[in-house]
């Protein structure tokens, strides 16, 4: 169950979740209902706003969290009277990325991705204002660690509409490029500086 009673139910949580978050930085992704209706839990997903680089501070979600359930518990009219469930979460790892603005905010990540039934190995670099995907294939290493190439003729650069690319996902990944930040740069002049 995605909502209590439907979409349009939630527009006061949603109108003010949005504003406590502002307020810290942070931009709701989406509010999940699950749960009975006698006690439903509110799962509330996090982020950064699209223009950022890096993770949200924990710090601002505990603390935006617990100014939600303040206000939740002090207006009825956000969820009614009876005892919610409240949790505010970022988006795993393993959120598939699905918006352009959940591919903006991905930008200097390693992602595995298919577009027209060809999977690929690579790092989102920018996202153009056409919603094109810079990416660098990265073909990564094997059992041994061992670095990988890339097959003869393949270019380490691609360029992928986000309308062609059909699943995405973040890859967990324990040491990025040192050069990550000029990589981004060179890539989109106009990306961010922020890490």
């Amino acid at each position: 169950m995605s909502d209590l009673d439907g979409q349009t139910a939630h527009t006061a949580l949603r109108e003010a979740a949005s504003q406590v978050l502002e307020n810290h930085g942070l931009v709701l992704e989406e509010i999940v209902v699950t749960g009975p209706r006698s006690m439903p839990e509110v799962r509330l997903i996090v982020d950064l706003p699209e223009d950022q680089l890096g993770s949200a501070d924990l710090d601002a979600v505990a603390i935006a969290s617990r100014e939600l359930s303040d206000l939740i518990d002090a207006d009825d009219a956000l969820l009614g009277p009876d005892p919610v469930v409240l949790e505010i979460t970022t988006p795993g790892v393993d959120r598939e990325l699905t918006a352009v603005r959940h591919f903006r905010r991905s930008r200097g990540r390693l992602l595995s991705l298919t577009a027209d039934g060809t999977l690929y190995r690579a790092r989102l670099l920018a996202v153009t204002a056409g919603d094109v995907l810079i990416l660098r294939q990265e073909p990564g290493r094997d059992d041994r660690g061992r670095p990988l190439r890339m097959p003869q003729g393949t270019s380490e650069r691609l360029e992928l509409p986000v309308a062609e690319v059909s699943t995405a996902q973040v890859q967990v990944e324990f040491d990025p490029p040192a050069d990550l930040a000029q990589l981004i740069a060179d890539a989109d002049p106009t990306a961010s500086k922020e890490s």
